[in-house]
C-alpha cells in the first residue's frame, strides 16, 4: 500500500542485447608516430646476355675541314719553357767606361773611375817600335842598299798608382788586386792589353816582364806607385771592332783595312767545295788546297798563326799548287784589297775573311 508522500524506489532493469551504430567523425590535424616499420625491398640480380646488334648513332656525323685559319685574340699563358740564359765570353775592352786615361789588362780595368789612377806618361803605346833596319852598307861609296824594315816587339811602360789615402792600412788590398793581376803567366800565350787616350781605344796583346814596386813615403802615405812593363810580341795595335765579310765565288770584292799595316785574317772556306783558292788580286798573292770539303765542312786558315785546320786537324799538307804562297803571307795591306775566290767544283757558300783593322 502505498503511502501519501512517500514511495519505494523502482528497480531499473535492462533486458535484452546492446545496439550499435556506425557514425562519421571529421577529427582535426593531428601528428602521431608511425607505428608502420622501415619498408624493405629485396630484389634478386638478374644477368642479361644479349647477342650481337646493331643500334642507330646517337652522335652527329663527323666532319673534318681542312685548311682553316683562326684568328686568336690576345692571350697569356704560363710558359713552359725554362728561362733563355745566353752567356757570352768576356772580349778586350768590354770593362771600358769611355773614360780617357783608361787602362785594361786581362780584364783588369785601372784609371780615372777605379781606386787604381794611371799616371802620365804611359811609355811605348803610341810611338813606333824598334825597327830591324836591314839596310846593307855600300862598300864602295857612300850610302847602302835599302832593304824592308820590320818593327821589334812593343814594350809598354804603365805606372800605376793605388790610390788609399784616406785609409792608408788600405793600401795592401789594392796593391795585392795589381800584383794578382801582374803575375807571370804560365802559358806562352799573350793578354789582352787595352788602353784608351782622347781617341778610340787600342788593342794589343802581351805579357808582363817587370813589375818594379819601391816602399817609400808615397807607400807610407797611402799612395804607392806600381811600374807594369808588357812586352807585345806583336807589335801593332788592333781596333776593337772585328770586321768580316763574304767574298762570293768568282766575285772579286773589295775589303778594306783602315790601319796603316797589314794585317792577317782568318779565312774560312765551307763546303762543299773541291779545291780552293783565294788570291789578293791587289797584292797578286794566292794560296790553293787541293781538298774536297762535304758540306758542313769548314777549313779554317789563320793566317797569323800560319795554321790550317779541318775540325781541328792539320791539313797545311793539302796547300798546293804553282804560284801559291804560305797562308802567313796572305795579308791585307792597309787600304783596300780586292780578294777573288775560285773553285773547281762547288763554293757556293762563298769564303769568309774576319780580321781587325792594324796600325804600328
Amino acid at each position: 500500500m502505498a503511502r501519501l508522500g512517500r514511495s519505494f524506489p523502482i528497480q531499473v532493469r535492462v533486458t535484452g542485447g546492446l545496439t550499435y551504430h556506425l557514425v562519421d567523425l571529421t577529427l582535426p590535424a593531428f601528428e602521431s608516430v608511425s607505428e608502420w616499420p622501415a619498408l624493405s625491398v629485396d630484389t634478386p640480380n638478374v644477368n642479361l646476355f644479349l647477342g650481337p646488334f646493331e643500334s642507330a648513332s646517337e652522335w652527329p656525323a663527323l666532319t673534318l675541314v681542312f685548311d682553316q685559319h683562326f684568328t686568336l685574340g690576345a692571350f697569356e699563358s704560363v710558359s713552359e719553357w725554362p728561362a733563355v740564359t745566353v752567356t757570352t765570353p768576356i772580349q778586350p775592352g768590354d770593362s771600358l767606361t769611355g773614360a780617357a786615361g783608361e787602362v785594361e789588362w786581362n780584364g783588369t780595368l785601372w784609371g780615372p773611375t777605379t781606386n787604381v789612377r794611371v799616371l802620365l806618361p804611359v811609355d811605348g803605346w803610341l810611338g813606333t817600335p824598334s825597327v830591324d833596319n836591314l839596310n846593307v852598307e855600300r862598300p864602295n861609296r857612300h850610302g847602302a842598299w835599302n832593304a824592308l824594315k820590320y818593327a821589334g816587339q812593343r814594350i809598354v811602360s804603365i805606372r800605376l798608382q793605388a790610390n788609399s789615402a784616406s785609409d792608408p792600412s788600405a793600401v795592401h788590398d789594392l796593391l795585392d788586386q795589381v800584383i794578382a793581376a801582374t803575375g807571370l803567366s804560365t802559358s806562352e800565350d799573350p793578354l789582352p792589353l787595352v788602353i784608351k787616350g782622347y781617341g778610340q781605344p787600342m788593342l794589343a796583346w802581351g805579357q808582363v816582364v817587370d813589375r818594379p814596386l819601391v816602399m817609400d813615403s808615397d807607400y807610407n802615405a797611402g799612395l804607392p806607385t806600381v811600374g807594369v812593363l808588357i812586352a807585345c810580341g806583336d807589335p801593332r795595335l788592333y781596333g776593337l771592332e772585328a770586321r768580316g765579310a763574304t767574298v762570293p765565288l768568282n766575285t772579286p770584292t773589295v775589303l778594306a783595312n783602315l790601319g796603316n799595316a797589314e794585317t792577317h785574317p782568318i779565312i774560312r772556306v765551307e763546303g762543299p767545295v773541291v779545291n780552293p783558292q783565294i788570291e789578293n788580286v791587289t797584292l797578286d798573292r794566292k794560296i790553293r788546297f787541293a781538298i774536297e770539303l762535304d758540306a758542313g765542312d769548314i777549313l779554317e786558315i789563320d793566317t797569323d798563326n800560319n795554321t790550317v785546320t779541318l775540325a781541328g786537324d792539320n791539313r797545311m799538307s793539302t796547300l798546293n799548287g804553282s804560284g801559291i804562297v804560305t797562308p802567313q803571307d796572305l795579308v791585307l795591306q792597309a787600304g783596300s784589297n780586292t780578294i777573288r775566290y775560285t773553285a773547281t767544283s762547288g763554293g757556293g757558300n762563298g769564303v769568309d775573311l774576319l780580321w781587325k783593322d792594324a796600325t804600328i
